[in-house]
């Protein structure tokens, strides 16, 4: 049989204790007091981390500013790089048909007119063979030698069957001591997929 314990409170009931319940006996432990000093703690101790990448960030911040001209720097030379490789891409297709293109840069020679000079050659893909040159202006409309030049080329199947079109990009006047110079640009755009030659 079990034995029953009877606790008998001498005390006057104004100095009883009052009996706790559950929740406020572990409000009273210590397991509660340090759960509030962690609570506390806490955002201090996240602060520090925070704070750490915020000084990070500014130093790589930093680090890309310095390294912007040589970023700028190294995009130039890729950029040159990139038409070195086109132009040696356009020459190795003139090397390949060298005889024909021979054939072609004296047809050139040949019907150039008296009084015209070229002063630059130059082979672009996106252009095509760019022709530089100067005229002295006669009497007549200035773009007469050119205009000339540029129908006998087209006129001529050795050379304009290399071309999909043969035309003056651009063309002025200009004084040189006491002689009016026309000075003109014609360009000869390359079709879009290279001829069997």
């Amino acid at each position: 049989m079990a034995r029953e314990l009877l606790k008998i409170n001498l005390l006057p009931e104004s100095a009883r204790k009052a009996v706790l319940t559950r929740a406020e006996q572990f409000h009273r432990t210590p397991l509660m007091a340090i759960a509030g000093a962690v609570m506390l703690v806490l955002p201090l101790l996240l602060l520090v981390p925070i704070s750490f990448n915020r000084q990070q960030l500014r130093q790589l911040e930093a680090k890309i500013q310095a390294l912007e001209p040589r970023r700028t720097e190294v995009e130039r030379i890729q950029n040159f790089l990139r038409r070195l490789r086109s132009q040696q891409t356009a020459f190795q297709g003139l090397k390949q048909g060298e005889g024909i293109w021979s054939r072609r840069l004296n047809t050139l020679s040949d019907v150039t007119p008296d009084g015209v000079w070229f002063t630059e050659f130059a082979l672009d893909l996106k252009k095509g063979l760019v022709i530089q040159g100067s005229a002295i202006a006669t009497t007549g409309p200035e773009m007469m030698t050119v205009t000339r030049l540029v129908q006998d080329l087209k006129a001529n199947p050795d050379f304009s069957s290399a071309f999909k079109q043969i035309q003056i990009e651009s063309i002025k006047r200009v004084q040189e001591s006491d002689f009016d110079i026309v000075q003109f640009t014609v360009t000869c755009t390359l079709p879009d997929e290279e001829p069997a030659s």
